[in-house]
């Protein structure tokens, strides 16, 4: 037992240590929408956020949460992802792994300043591994946007996902989605969550959108709540 223990941190360890360290941003426009404890009124919020919805997910033993929007050219949802991310990393202990599933937008690497992982031809998903800090990983995948729904669907692209974080074992994986009402991609990687987690844009949702992504994501998976992010950032 203790050498199977052993074992098992050790590759948990190694796929960690081998991911480089992508820092976070310095330039003003896009530090300003990152809560940590360079802006920690912004961390409070979603520190607050973590332990109303963590409780939850712990109840029901999810580990898998996922986080939409309404539209695709919104940031609530990548924006809330990454936020969250960092909110559930900075407690001790805790390992974290954010995977961005918006294949065709790769918002989440926009909100850092970093290019999106370019597909090549013929080699079908290719995944990238960094770390954001020393317990948070980003998960992105290189593939051509219009095929981002079929290979979310694939069940070979499911299993990849799923040895993958079992190597990297995290504690809690947030999984940021295409956009519910933009193609069918969305919808595609409902399964590959748990619960989902609804992020509104204030000045861009309507009672109809949010009625019209309740309905998709409620035949598939249970709602977690929704947060209304704010707009202004």
């Amino acid at each position: 037992m203790d050498g199977a223990g052993s074992g098992y941190q050790n590759e948990r360890t190694q796929g960690w240590a081998e991911m480089p360290m992508l820092a976070l941003p310095q330039k003003a426009a896009l530090r300003a929408a990152i809560a940590d404890d360079k802006n920690p009124e912004r961390a409070e919020g979603y520190d607050l956020l973590r332990t109303r919805i963590l409780a939850g997910t712990a109840a029901q033993d999810w580990t898998r949460i996922g986080i939409t929007q309404a539209k695709g050219s919104a940031l609530a949802a990548p924006l809330t992802a990454l936020n969250l991310a960092l909110s559930e990393a900075r407690r001790p202990a805790r390992r974290v792994v954010l995977i961005d599933l918006d294949i065709a937008r790769q918002p989440v690497l926009a909100r850092l300043g970093a290019a999106p992982p370019t597909p090549r031809p013929g080699r079908g998903a290719v995944w990238h591994g960094q770390r954001l800090t020393d317990r948070l990983a980003l998960l992105t995948i290189a593939a051509p946007a219009v095929e981002a729904a079929t290979l979310l669907l694939s069940e070979a692209f499911q299993a990849d996902l799923m040895q993958r974080l079992a190597s990297l074992a995290p504690d809690i994986t947030i999984l940021h989605l295409p956009a519910m009402l933009a193609g069918d991609a969305g919808l595609a990687a409902l399964p590959l969550c748990q619960t989902v987690l609804l992020a509104i844009d204030g000045r861009a949702d309507t009672a109809p959108d949010l009625r019209a992504c309740e309905r998709r994501i409620g035949e598939t998976r249970p709602i977690l709540g929704l947060f209304l992010h704010d707009a202004e950032v």
